[in-house]
């Protein structure tokens, strides 16, 4: 459904808008209400514990699906004329040989390179789209501990890495918080997917994706997230890579999160510069301050996309404990 940018902005609210226009200026402002009004398309993960990408495309070819690949992610398929339902009933499916994540939910763990042998947490797996690729990545070899702090969604964690054949992962229920004091310093790669204000995932013809949003959340799930990737530092070993991720925009997130982490961690901690070549057009200026704060310059080395019709809102920043 097309909305003219009067009514976009009548839906989401003085507020909202105020705050984006004030963060990000018009041009970008008016962009990224564009994207939040588009149709995305749905993405297919192959896993290829199971088939491989040429043979899904076969598959894809004879039930007359369109797709298109995505250079940065080389078992992703963009489908252009089909939605997500048509693939419920289809053995590929079933079978767990494809699985629908997102593109922007596949970069964290592309960023973070998580390989055969290695130990891995992911601190907030629910419900399981982030945990299954990183054991698809590491060949089924090694050690994944998929912490959830819901009772409910952890058994939706539980589904996802039965069905696409995961045996390395253990689903554990827990408070992300406190992971870090519990099992110091054990292992190699860490992923905090963290609960957000999920900015990036706003869909303008549903008013529930946007209705709980003012200032008052983006700084609870800012406290929240600081928390997290707090724990999850103390869980890295030294030499370890940390990925932090969100679906939200915010600097009140993200930027100011990063900010606060390399502050506390101070020289034990490096941040690595990322980059998706060749698509800047979808990417958002990093912000260097806020309300008065100027964040470390560091901070510059972290991505952040606008929402479109192939990925939703994001951020990543991927940290080295020295």
């Amino acid at each position: 459904m097309n909305f003219s940018m009067n009514e976009i902005k009548r839906r989401l609210g003085e507020a909202f808008c105020e705050h984006f226009e004030r963060v990000f200026g018009v041009s970008f402002f008016d962009k990224i209400l564009r994207g939040l009004s588009c149709e995305r398309r749905p993405c297919l993960r192959v896993n290829t514990l199971k088939t491989n990408v040429r043979d899904v495309m076969n598959f894809l070819r004879e039930k007359v699906v369109n797709f298109e690949r995505i250079s940065f992610l080389p078992d992703a398929l963009v489908i252009k004329n089909r939605d997500e339902k048509f693939f419920e009933d289809l053995s590929v499916y079933k079978n767990g040989e494809i699985y629908f994540q997102g593109v922007s939910s596949q970069l964290p763990a592309i960023f973070l390179k998580p390989a055969s042998g290695e130990k891995v947490l992911d601190l907030c797996a629910a419900p399981g789209s982030k945990t299954a690729q990183m054991a698809i990545m590491m060949g089924n070899t090694g050690e994944i501990v998929a912490n959830e702090f819901d009772k409910i969604r952890i058994e939706k964690l539980k589904f996802t890495l039965e069905r696409q054949g995961i045996k390395i992962a253990k689903a554990v229920e827990g408070n992300g918080v406190f992971v870090g004091k519990n099992m110091p310093e054990y292992f190699d790669k860490v992923l905090v997917d963290a609960p957000c204000s999920a900015e990036g995932r706003i869909n303008i013809s549903d008013p529930r994706s946007y209705k709980f949003w003012n200032k008052k959340v983006l700084k609870s799930s800012a406290n929240l997230q600081k928390r997290l990737v707090s724990s999850g530092f103390e869980a890295l070993r030294k030499g370890g890579i940390l990925a932090y991720s969100t679906c939200t925009l915010s600097p009140d997130e993200n930027e100011g999160v990063v900010d606060s982490v390399l502050k506390k961690f101070s020289n034990d901690v490096e941040i690595l510069k990322l980059s998706l070549p060749a698509q800047e057009k979808y990417l958002l200026p990093i912000v260097v301050s806020y309300e008065g704060v100027t964040f470390d310059k560091r901070v510059s080395n972290c991505i952040k996309a606008m929402p479109c019709e192939i990925c939703e809102g994001f951020f990543v920043a991927v940290f080295r404990k020295k």
